[in-house]
């Protein structure tokens, strides 16, 4: 039997995740392509939260969220420690009644997933929990034990190690210069080294990356680059308990060592705000800094009104990255108008908690034509008006 050659562009979570999904067909003869290292560029700088039943995705898409968490559980399993993963716990504020309705219903699904959560609006626990905060404004708070963080980088090598184990091919320091197309089909990839090389399907996985990769074949790509601004907050007393993920509508915060990230959720971005979105080159982000006073202000003046316990606290440090987002916080995933030119972009901030089920569904999809109701609901058609 041929094999299918696949070319996978981009070794963050999302090319890698889909490298190891197709590394599991034994047609599939698979080569991943990374300019830089496994788990580099915004991969390495992601928060790595995958809550239970925050608002980071909608409940409709809890088996999705599901999978994520059990993909990296599992992993954590077979190998301590290869995830990175902190078990902190999430505490999940609920500043108005939609936030307490959409709490309650996540609450309820990880419960019958087997985990535990529970809806608080006794104050004095709140704040036993988290003493940093102000309980006082929230109608509640939903708090599990059972979640926590990931490191990104070390989950894409993870899959790096599982997809080349199964005979795929991952090339670092290469970059993809050229990708050609012939009569609206894209047929081949050109590198910095001079190689040229012929292939049945080839995906973009690249995030922020994207819309530079799609002029390659003069596909105009829809997503916006919106700020992902991280301070780390050096706290003004030692912690002395366990500092849950923390949520709010506008924020998360959670802790690093020493110090506390924290940073704008991605959907509180304005993607008509040129301050919030726009079109960026992520090749010139610097490796720390980058932050604008904006942000600062914006934050401190969240922890001022929520994290009074961190407002004493110091600036330790900051870096700038760029989320790729689409108008509707979703990804796309699937064909393009350019035929065998295949698209895994768009996460935004959900690329750790997304990319595990859309790299189980696209993998099938490419090597046996069979589609999902994902795939149909996140694919490019949607927005092209």
């Amino acid at each position: 039997m041929a094999k299918k050659k696949i070319c996978i562009i981009g070794g963050g979570i999302s090319g890698t995740a889909l490298g190891y999904n197709l590394s599991l067909y034994d047609d599939a003869e698979v080569t991943l392509f990374e300019k830089g290292r496994i788990g580099c560029g915004t991969t390495s700088k992601s928060a790595g939260t995958v809550c239970l039943f925050d608002d980071s995705l909608k409940n409709r898409y809890w088996d999705v969220r599901l999978y994520g968490f059990e993909t990296y559980l599992k992993m954590e399993k077979e190998k301590p420690g290869s995830t990175g993963f902190d078990k902190t716990g999430t505490l999940v504020c609920a500043t108005n009644e939609a936030d307490e309705k959409r709490i309650k219903s996540g609450i309820a699904l990880a419960q019958s997933a087997g985990y535990t959560g529970e809806y608080i609006t006794d104050k004095d626990r709140i704040h036993q929990i988290l003493p940093m905060i102000d309980p006082e404004p929230l109608l509640g708070a939903g708090y599990t034990q059972d979640d926590g963080y990931f490191d990104g980088t070390m989950i894409s090598n993870n899959f790096a190690s599982k997809m080349e184990k199964n005979g795929a091919k991952i090339v670092t320091g290469v970059k993809i210069e050229e990708i050609t197309v012939e009569n609206g089909t894209a047929t081949g990839i050109k590198t910095s080294e001079g190689a040229h090389e012929d292939y049945d399907v080839i995906i973009d996985c690249t995030g922020p990356w994207s819309r530079f990769t799609g002029k390659m074949v003069d596909l105009d790509v829809p997503i916006w680059h919106t700020k992902a601004e991280a301070f780390f907050m050096a706290p003004p007393q030692k912690l002395d308990y366990v500092f849950p993920v923390l949520k709010y509508p506008a924020f998360y915060a959670l802790r690093a060592g020493n110090n506390i990230f924290i940073c704008k959720s991605h959907l509180s971005m304005d993607l008509d705000n040129p301050m919030h979105a726009g079109q960026w080159d992520p090749d010139k982000l610097p490796e720390r800094g980058g932050t604008d006073d904006y942000f600062i202000e914006f934050l401190f003046d969240q922890m001022e009104k929520d994290v009074p316990g961190l407002v004493d606290g110091g600036l330790a440090s900051s870096w700038l990255s760029y989320r790729a987002e689409t108008r509707d916080f979703l990804p796309i995933v699937g064909d393009t108008p350019i035929k065998n030119y295949v698209l895994a972009t768009g996460y935004g901030g959900n690329g750790v908690i997304e990319a595990p089920a859309v790299s189980r569904d696209l993998a099938k999809y490419i090597m046996r034509g069979e589609s999902t109701l994902l795939l149909e609901e996140w694919a490019f058609m949607r927005l092209v008006k």
